[in-house]
């Protein structure tokens, strides 16, 4: 057998246009060279006859071509014969003319990819068997403009085709099989197109109103709005917009109110399909929310200081937040914060309070800013000033409060200070905040508490005081420190007790014993209240003379005083 085998028929694809059958094989092997000839027959239906279309000596020959009289499906074979007595004959199979394109199908959706922010289409492919790739197109100038041709499902468009920048993306998809049969165009679809417009005052009115046209192509569910914080890297969801299906608006808005000032921030938009996970995303918008006369306010307090009697000196701090920004000064009050000061020139400066009441008690300060948009929005640290008071030679102060924050942290010890002459004595330095006078202060004395930065982060000069505090300590009894004792008294007279004198001498502080002149004990007591001339029964003793042994103990030291008294009748 010369021929081996039959031709194989591939496809049958017909140019609608022009009647033009082409026929696609492959040529059978022929070990002895006996080929005659290949013989396309074709029928434009099963109760046709067979006519020959096409007829070649080529014995490799790949491609059929012919002519048909209609657009019919016809049905194909190719007939190879041999060179001699016609009996090797072998036929192909049968195949029909392929003269229908792939059916419409439409697209997933068509999206802005958010880090490339291109339009991307992306699709799976139809059920149709014969589908060779897919063309694309781009409504433009009231037609189809095509694009490209891709055997993929998924393409990424550059911004000269399609910018995301811009409004009515439209975009189509037709399928087109192994005969380059091109099916229906898909739908149009446009991917959501997004902007924002941002207030004019944001920093006040905190409005900005995103804008967005709906997805085009198929009804979107709801519309997820999302929000990036560029500054600190947090995405935010702020909310879904439902799809209103009866109006069927061509634009949706939104309205956020929740962003930062001095913060930058990305939006855009997703569309979501009613059914499964397919969405569609619109083009981001960058908003810079920067405004310089928010940026990070500073009210603080450098110090509190008492200047004299119902004077207390501030030295404040600030920074404005606008043209109309403002400051206040406010005190604690029994019944909360009251302001007394309010100003708004920008920078340091002094304030006096001239109502506060030094001497009773301390007074607590404190800073608030209104920014630009009449909102609180700063508020400085709390401090206060120090109130020294006396009880019992014990010197007490509160804590300072002001200097141990985050905005001001310096380090301080409290140096009571005590007035002598023209100039002020430090008494005591340390972190306490009392102080138990010496006992050797006498007299009316002057003291205040002062404190200072010991680490530098304030000038060395830069003091604080308490008020001042006057205290009468009572007069030195040592200069009076004489033990009188008499030589006689009278219990019926002027001097009816016969006891000791010496100021400098407390009760208790001494001891008296009384002896008759046989040695027999008569009293023993108090050597500042005395004898009063009766034995230890209460009977009244004679006259006469009698023996006194008077010790003291005082002062840190002892006395021993002996002698006799007369008593006189």
């Amino acid at each position: 057998m010369a021929v081996v085998g039959p031709a194989t028929v591939y496809r049958a694809c017909l140019d609608r246009p022009t009647f033009t059958l082409t026929v696609s094989v492959s040529p059978p092997t022929d070990a002895c060279g006996s080929f005659g000839r290949h013989r396309l027959y074709g029928r434009e239906d099963a109760f046709s006859p067979w006519k020959l279309l096409k007829e070649t000596t080529v014995f490799n020959t790949t491609l059929f071509t012919a002519t048909l009289p209609n657009t019919k499906a016809w049905e194909v074979f190719v007939s190879t014969g041999f060179s001699c007595s016609g009996a090797d004959t072998f036929n192909s199979n049968h195949v029909l003319v392929d003269n229908q394109a792939p059916a419409q199908f439409e697209p997933d959706s068509v999206s802005v990819e958010f880090n490339s922010q291109r339009v991307v289409a992306g699709w799976k492919k139809p059920l149709d068997l014969d589908v060779l790739g897919y063309s694309l197109f781009k409504l433009a100038g009231g037609g189809n403009a095509l694009i490209k041709d891709t055997i993929g499902t998924f393409y990424r468009f550059d911004t000269t085709t399609f910018n995301p920048r811009t409004s009515n993306n439209s975009f189509s998809i037709a399928a087109f099989d192994s005969c380059l049969n091109g099916g229906l165009l898909s739908n149009y679809h446009s991917p959501v197109y997004l902007t924002v417009q941002v207030n004019s005052k944001f920093w006040c009115a905190k409005k900005t109103t995103l804008t967005w046209t709906k997805y085009r192509g198929w009804v979107a569910a709801k519309y997820g709005v999302w929000r990036l914080c560029i500054t600190d890297g947090r995405w935010e969801f702020l909310g879904d917009v439902l799809a209103d299906l009866v109006n069927d608006p061509s634009v949706y808005t939104f309205l956020d109110t929740t962003y930062e000032v001095n913060k930058r921030y990305l939006y855009f938009v997703r569309a979501h399909k009613p059914m499964g996970n397919i969405s569609s995303s619109s083009n981001t918008q960058t908003i810079d929310y920067g405004f310089l006369g928010n940026a990070k306010p500073i009210s603080n307090i450098t110090g509190v200081s008492v200047l004299g009697d119902n004077q207390i000196r501030l030295d404040v701090a600030w920074k404005k937040d606008g043209p109309s920004s403002t400051l206040s000064i406010e005190k604690k009050m029994t019944t909360g914060w009251a302001g007394i000061y309010s100003t708004g020139a920008a920078g340091n400066l002094l304030f006096n309070d001239n109502t506060a009441q030094t001497q009773l008690s301390f007074a607590e300060y404190r800073l608030i800013r209104t920014n630009d948009c009449g909102a609180k929005d700063d508020t400085s640290y709390v401090h206060n000033s120090i109130l020294l008071t006396e009880n019992q030679r014990v010197m007490s102060w509160n804590a300072h409060v002001g200097w141990t924050n985050n905005a001001l942290n310096t380090a301080f010890r409290y140096h009571l200070e005590q007035y002598n002459g023209s100039t002020w004595n430090a008494i005591y330095s340390g972190t306490g905040s009392s102080y138990n006078l010496p006992n050797n202060l006498y007299g009316n004395q002057r003291f205040r508490v002062k404190i200072y930065s010991d680490d530098g982060k304030l000038p060395i000069n830069y003091e604080l005081y308490s008020n001042e505090r006057k205290v009468y300590l009572g007069f030195d009894s040592s200069a009076f420190d004489t033990t009188l004792i008499p030589s006689a008294f009278n219990p019926s007279g002027i001097n009816q007790i016969f006891k000791i004198s010496n100021p400098a001498i407390a009760p208790g502080e001494s001891e008296m014993t009384i002896y008759n002149r046989w040695g027999e004990l008569l009293f023993k007591g108090d050597a500042l209240l005395g004898w009063n001339g009766t034995d230890p029964s209460g009977n009244e003793v004679p006259q006469g003379a009698y023996i006194y042994l008077i010790q003291t103990s005082y002062r840190n030291k002892r006395t021993r005083y002996s002698g006799t008294l007369v008593l006189i009748k």
